[in-house]
């Protein structure tokens, strides 16, 4: 099963919330903290739930989220 991996730069993030409003797992929620423009910081909270479908990134409007997928090896053996 895939699993990802959510980078935010918030360099680029103006805290829209777009990111928490489209991640139907709960993996990305806004927080208290806020940015050196004083706007909400977004975390990444949940990485054990993020299957990378990559919803957050693409609702991105400031192109702030990357997401990488990590997939799980599987050995097979041939005779």
């Amino acid at each position: 099963m895939a699993r990802g991996e959510v980078e935010i730069n918030l360099n680029f993030c103006l805290g829209c919330g777009y990111c928490e409003m489209f991640c139907k797992r709960g993996c990305i929620e806004l927080t208290d903290r806020l940015s050196p423009l004083g706007l909400p910081i977004p975390a990444f909270i949940a990485p054990e739930n993020c299957n990378a479908c990559g919803f957050c990134g693409w609702m991105c409007p400031h192109l702030a989220i990357e997401v990488y997928e990590h997939t799980e090896e599987t050995s097979s053996t041939t005779r």
